[in-house]
């Protein structure tokens, strides 16, 4: 059987066993039935099905190939927050020579996951932008006012962290979830760059703290199929 014959059948096997949770018995007892059907008949196994639903989703918002420490830790916490695995890789289309953040994990997370992040990063780059334009205007030197503002930044992130904490990352298979990027990817090392701790100007400024101020504004809602989005923080 050819790769894409495999994926055909992998995916009516997913259709079946999503049908085999409806509440309706004979139709869920049937579903049931033929995803077993076609996995004895293909020699396919759970572990086949499982790692098929995995999706990689690429973020559409560009970053360094060493991006900042605060970036790092938000896409760190959208992926938890979805039950993926996250990793640093090329985008496509327009960002296709781009670095951009991956979320890896059952194809509804992951897919969320993406999106959760390029809105997140999106409200932090603006505030970041409106932060250096007001607060910073009087810092001349570069590198200082960008310390400064990845300060905002990491205090920013951190208010968002507390505001999702509660809520209960989904039920997923990390271990199979690592194995399909082990077997999938050769990921290369991200390095995080803290500009914060290496500079006196941020570390020892308010900016952290308004950074959490200005975080409570942050808002992420949850939507699926164009149905009616669902707040999640904010």
């Amino acid at each position: 059987m050819s790769n894409q014959d495999k994926k055909r059948v992998l995916d009516k096997i997913i259709r079946c066993l999503a049908l085999s949770k409806s509440s309706n018995e004979y139709e869920a007892a049937t579903a049931l039935r033929q995803a077993h059907a076609m996995m004895k008949q293909h020699n396919i196994s759970m572990d086949d099905v499982k790692l098929a639903d995995i999706k990689f989703q690429r973020s559409s918002t560009r970053t360094a190939r060493n991006p900042a420490l605060y970036l790092a830790h938000l896409a760190d916490m959208i992926a938890e927050l979805f039950g993926c695995k996250m990793y640093l890789g090329n985008g496509e289309g327009k960002l296709e020579y781009a670095a951009v953040f991956c979320f890896v994990g059952l194809e509804i997370h992951s897919t969320i996951a993406s999106y959760a992040y390029d809105s997140l990063a999106r409200q932090l780059k603006q505030a970041r932008l409106e932060y250096m334009r007001t607060e910073l205007k009087r810092v001349r030197l570069t590198k200082n006012k960008t310390a400064r503002a990845d300060a905002f930044c990491q205090g920013w992130v951190a208010t968002v962290e507390r505001l999702v904490s509660k809520l209960v990352p989904p039920t997923t298979d990390i271990a199979m979830i690592e194995y399909a990027m082990n077997r999938e990817l050769t990921l290369r090392t991200k390095n995080p760059v803290d500009r914060v701790s290496k500079n006196r100007a941020a570390s020892g400024s308010d900016d952290f703290y308004n950074g959490i101020v200005a975080g409570k504004d942050a808002k992420l809602h949850h939507g699926m199929d164009g149905t009616q989005s669902r707040k999640l923080i904010n």
